[in-house]
């Protein structure tokens, strides 16, 4: 596996680099700094001393060099395109254009070590116009309109082939593929969301609906609006609705299309680590009312969920945690994968080999529990870890699901330690864990508020204990019925 990066100075080429080199294990290289190492001196001498026509044979003779490579990232330098031959070695390999416009690289670029900008930096427009039609023999990603998570998401998409990760059929027929995302063009109709849209378009098929991000969508109104839709295109019951998006879009789409005409075809294609490792499999399908969460809903199994882990590299910062916090969830119920953790950085760099492992533990793990509990009336609560007080957390605080999810079950191990349910070793080993993924320290929040959220919490019958799942070791998860504002002695 190889990939080159061609484009303007200042597009992101080492910087995206260096990322996707991170995620997929491979070694970088930029082209303009190992000139400068094997030269000895810096891009602006070797062009004062030695002029660039000097500069143009060595980076020709290290991009023959590099060609030859594999397991390798190059951010090639901004002029490589402008050699007919150096194009041609290029076209052999996979290579991306990073595009930026203009304008917006004259407000990123420094003239530092840029001799090609001694006159300042005016010139890129000018240096624009010569380069843009080389540049334009190669896929081109647009990263005007993209942060730096997003671009990395889109090169690593680019570079894979597709590769499977797992298989399962039971529930429901589960794939999770590197690269499978890529599969999406071929469907006949898409759900999905206006940021889904904006990094992932390329991808999509023609035949589409755009949707809100988030829990936005999950309300009458665009419940409404999509059965107009359907009912104007004449949508058959023998075709397939595909739900692309985070776990609030594949929630609504799975509603959609198990009451539309009494059932459609539905299939997901998850881009959140949260839905991947969750939401997307198991069949529940909901939309929320009257200021309820998830109040009105159906049990549903897609007929197929492809769950691509690259997409995912995409996410926001503390949205990507959010995904970690209930894969870490999977591997407290399952005990497997729990040496994945030893290695944070590599979680913070969203290492793909990490990533998918964890994916696939908790896509497994799911599976196996639904088949034991399809409508969530008894084992399956065990999923429920954390989410009493972790609830409790996301109202008061409004926090992402996933962070409230972490301090919920910060807490409620506390208590139960406090018990003599729970060991010390668990409950050190758990907030260390938790700590390393969610360096946000637990808040304090109005007890008042705590207790009357717990007593409406939907989950609660008035007066009734709560089934509250509790990790007994590493792997066993077991259950203790409890009265539910006693949790309240933990919140701070």
């Amino acid at each position: 596996m190889k990939v080159f990066l061609v484009g303007m100075m200042g597009s992101g080429k080492s910087t995206i680099g260096k990322k996707v080199a991170e995620i997929l294990d491979l070694q970088f290289v930029d082209m303009d700094e190992e000139i400068e190492k094997r030269e000895g001196k810096s891009i602006k001498r070797i062009f004062e001393e030695d002029g660039e026509d000097y500069f143009r044979l060595k980076e020709k003779e290290l991009l023959k060099e590099l060609i030859q490579k594999d397991n390798v990232v190059v951010s090639t330098g901004g002029g490589v395109v402008t050699d007919p031959e150096n194009r041609a070695l290029l076209r052999r390999t996979k290579t991306l254009f990073l595009y930026a416009p203009p304008e917006e690289l004259v407000q990123r670029v420094t003239v530092e070590n840029r001799p090609l900008l001694s006159e300042g930096k005016e010139k890129i427009y000018e240096i624009w116009e010569k380069r843009k039609s080389f540049y334009a023999e190669f896929k081109r990603i647009d990263t005007s309109k993209l942060n730096e998570w997003e671009t990395t998401a889109l090169v690593v998409l680019e570079t894979l082939d597709e590769i499977e990760v797992t298989s399962i059929e039971k529930p429901h027929r589960i794939e999770v593929v590197l690269g499978g995302f890529k599969r999406v063009k071929n469907e006949e109709l898409v759900f999905t969301t206006e940021r889904v849209e904006k990094i992932y378009g390329r991808y999509l098929p023609e035949r589409k609906l755009l949707f809100p991000d988030g829990e936005e969508v999950k309300t009458l109104e665009h419940v409404s609006r999509a059965y107009y839709e359907l009912v104007r295109m004449d949508f058959p019951r023998g075709e397939t609705i595909a739900g692309v998006g985070g776990g609030a879009l594949t929630d609504f789409t799975g509603f959609i299309a198990s009451t539309f005409k009494r059932g459609v075809g539905l299939s997901f294609y998850p881009t959140t680590l949260l839905a991947q490792v969750d939401a997307s499999v198991g069949g529940k399908n909901a939309i929320d009312f009257a200021g309820v969460k998830n109040v009105i809903g159906t049990f549903r199994m897609p007929d197929y969920v492809i769950i691509d882990p690259s997409v995912t590299i995409s996410m926001d910062e503390g949205r990507f945690e959010e995904g970690i916090v209930e894969a870490f969830k999977m591997i407290l119920i399952s005990g497997r994968g729990v040496d994945l953790l030893d290695d944070p950085k590599g979680i913070e760099k969203r290492n793909l080999k990490i990533i998918s492992e964890m994916v696939r533990i908790s896509v497994e793990e799911k599976a196996k529990i639904v088949m034991e509990d399809p409508y969530d009336m008894g084992i399956r609560h065990v999923l429920n870890l954390g989410h009493t007080l972790g609830h409790v957390y996301e109202m008061l605080e409004e926090i992402p699901h996933g962070i409230a999810v972490a301090w919920g079950l910060e807490k409620e191990t506390m208590y139960l330690y406090r018990r003599g349910v729970v060991s010390k070793k668990i409950l050190k080993w758990i907030v260390e864990k938790l700590k390393q993924i969610v360096p946000i320290p637990v808040p304090s929040v109005d007890k008042e508020r705590a207790k009357e959220l717990i007593l409406n919490d939907k989950k609660i019958l008035k007066g009734s204990k709560v089934r509250l799942p509790y990790v007994k070791e590493i792997g066993k998860v077991d259950f203790l019925e409890v009265d539910p504002l006693d949790l309240l002695e933990v919140i701070d």
